[in-house]
């Protein structure tokens, strides 16, 4: 009885110290304790939880485990991170390789990260350091993120007032826009009444050219008005040529009065008959002139362009308006000589302000005429 109970004994005790022992290996071989390893720094200025025995990976691979965070001696220094990386990894490890913390999972543990090196940078040594990466801070993204938003809400709030600013302008350019269209509207109806009115009066003197009525349409259809210009001309040309010959006369007559033989009497007497011949044919040529005027194929081209002769038009003749026609229509325009006179301090009249004014008014209806029309004052009563 004895003896089975410290069988029982003696197999409890060797069974947990193989469950040590068994435990002891895999805690040893899970922290690669059993394994030939070489240590390495880096530095970080967050750890963002990093501790002691945290996991190192190389590419990804289990490599060793964080042995030693040194706190750093001031804030601008940075945390010197002591790490165990097996050996037959180091060919892989090169001096530009990086580490950083990482999340194993979205809430896992914290764990050491190092890419591998490349082909140009040499091997890292023993207690060599490599660049530290800072780790991606949750916190600290989402305090951008607000500063971001609020950033974006300011330009969202200038964008509107400057929208705001530039609608209002766009609207009053429309509204300016439309009061210049509906200007520019009256503007171009008046040109085209004038336009008109103007091709009307082309169409009217071009049907009378072809009616043979007018001076101008007598030209083109009358041969006797023709044939009258014609004799006229040549009348013309005969005076001409009676006034050359004269003044030929009139040279020998000096030559040879100027002469040592000639009788001075008989040249100065020449010569005034010369003179008197020369008078007579100009004045037949103003007297051609003037029945020229009085023609009566000529007379109405003479009338119409305003070749009256006063004293044969009486003034009851004058007041019915025997100087217009159906082209010149005479405008007249009535004015107070209390508005336009005033009297000044001796009694003279003048012209006050409000005639001035009156008159301008008055002569503002002339305006649309062309500058080339003939315009005259009859004069005031």
């Amino acid at each position: 009885m004895k003896g089975s109970r410290t069988a029982i004994v003696g197999a409890f005790v060797i069974g947990g110290l193989v469950l040590f022992a068994v435990g002891l290996f895999l805690i040893g071989n899970r922290r690669m304790l059993f394994e030939r390893h070489f240590e390495i720094h880096t530095h970080f200025a967050n750890i963002s939880g990093l501790q002691n025995g945290a996991l190192v990976r190389v590419a990804g691979m289990e490599a060793g485990e964080v042995t030693r965070i040194e706190v750093p001696g001031g804030p601008s220094e940075r945390f010197r991170v002591r790490l165990r990386v097996r050996e037959d990894l180091r060919p892989i490890i090169r001096t530009d390789s990086v580490a950083s913390i990482q999340n194993d999972g979205l809430v896992g543990n914290k764990f050491v990260q190092i890419q591998a090196g490349s082909e140009g940078a040499p091997a890292i040594d023993d207690e060599g350091t490599i660049p530290g990466e800072e780790p991606f801070d949750f916190a600290d993204a989402l305090r951008r993120l607000n500063e971001t938003i609020d950033l974006v809400t300011e330009i969202v709030v200038d964008v509107k007032d400057g929208l705001e600013g530039a609608l209002e302008a766009v609207s009053e350019t429309a509204l300016d826009a439309q009061a210049l269209m509906a200007d520019v509207g009256v503007e171009i109806r008046d040109i085209t009444a004038a336009s008109q009115r103007v091709t009307e009066d082309v169409m009217m003197i071009t049907a009378a050219i072809r009616e043979g009525r007018g001076t101008v349409g007598k030209l083109i259809h009358d041969d006797a008005l023709f044939v009258s210009a014609q004799n006229i001309a040549r009348d013309a040309e005969k005076t001409v040529a009676n006034l050359r010959d004269a003044a030929e006369e009139a040279r020998g007559a000096v030559a040879d009065f100027r002469g040592d033989d000639g009788p001075m009497k008989g040249i100065t007497g020449d010569v005034q008959q010369t003179i008197t011949l020369a008078r007579d044919t100009m004045h037949n040529l103003a007297e051609n002139t003037e029945a020229l005027k009085r023609n009566f194929f000529f007379r109405g081209f003479f009338n119409r362009r305003g070749y009256f002769d006063l004293q044969a038009i009486s003034v009851q003749d004058y007041r019915e308006g025997v100087l217009e026609s159906r082209d010149r229509v005479a405008l007249r325009i009535w004015a107070a000589s209390a508005v336009v006179f005033e009297r000044d301090e001796e009694g003279r009249e003048r012209l006050s302000e409000g005639g001035r004014a009156r008159l301008d008014s008055a002569m503002a209806t002339f305006v649309k005429y062309p500058r080339t029309t003939p315009f005259v004052v009859e004069g005031y009563a």
